[in-house]
């Protein structure tokens, strides 16, 4: 249910994320040529919607494909990038993630709320997971907590979507501080299983905007409703959404109100962390 933008926009998509915070700019100093490229090249396949060659990505990139490939093995061994051997493509590797938790014990651990996730996932049978904006077009599932119900639903941590999708989608879209027209070239790109208007899009993430929550009502998946709650910084923008998840006949208005007041007790606890992990 990924959408698959168009491919040219990748490196386009790095190029202009200095006002989304993915960009880092040194004032003075020389350059390492082979680390910029290397971080140039883990950026492009973080956002990067299937796996990629290496004549495409030293395209994208503009670097020499000698070059290219010698930095997608090295960082393949290290095993920050996967290297698929039928499509000799590659794709974002798991090394980062424990970068990523090295970052987040730095300024606390996020983990920590995981014991909150999984009360809240017990107490209302349902599966509650933790998003964050990865890029301006996708967000990542980083932290998840499933019912122990012998019906559940079930999500891959690391999996990533289009910014928008889903009740995530619409509580980014309401803190996104993005003009109408780029919250509508994000929404073009994604694939609902039950379609909805743009027009609908908007009041629903005006609501979000007003109420602090929003609901998906099987637009993601059908049979499936999601109620989310953005984790919003003191600059009134979001990195983070916290995500319940649940079968259309387990939801009502009586329960909605319950995990909704949990959702919001837990974005509360994520506070620290609303600038992203």
């Amino acid at each position: 249910m990924t959408a698959n933008p168009a491919t040219s926009t990748l490196a386009d998509e790095l190029d202009h994320t200095d006002d989304q915070g993915l960009s880092v700019r040194l004032p003075t100093g020389k350059l390492v040529g082979a680390v910029a490229s290397a971080i140039k090249i883990l950026r492009y396949l973080s956002v990067a919607p299937e796996p990629v060659g290496v004549t495409r990505i030293a395209k994208d990139l503009k670097l020499n494909p000698s070059t290219c490939f010698n930095i997608l093995r090295t960082l393949a061994a290290e095993d920050f990038v996967y290297f698929e051997p039928s499509g000799k493509t590659y794709v974002i590797g798991w090394g980062v993630m424990d970068l990523a938790r090295g970052a987040t014990t730095a300024h606390g651990d996020i983990s920590t709320v995981r014991p909150q996730m999984d009360r809240i996932a017990q107490e209302h049978g349902v599966t509650v997971t933790l998003w964050q904006r990865i890029s301006p077009r996708r967000k990542m599932l980083i932290l998840s907590a499933v019912t122990r119900n012998a019906i559940r639903i079930q999500m891959a941590v690391g999996q990533r979507l289009p910014i928008f999708h889903g009740a995530t989608g619409r509580v980014l879209a309401a803190h996104s501080g993005l003009s109408h027209e780029e919250i509508r070239q994000r929404f073009d790109e994604i694939r609902w299983d039950q379609p909805i208007s743009f027009e609908e899009f908007v009041a629903q993430v005006e609501e979000a905007r007003r109420s602090g929550w929003a609901l998906d009502d099987g637009n993601f998946a059908a049979g499936i409703r999601s109620v989310a709650v953005a984790v919003v910084g003191d600059n009134g923008e979001a990195n983070l959404a916290v995500n319940a998840t649940m079968f259309a006949g387990q939801y009502d208005s009586e329960r909605a109100e319950a995990v909704i007041a949990d959702l919001k007790e837990l974005a509360r606890r994520l506070k620290p962390f609303a600038g992203g992990v």
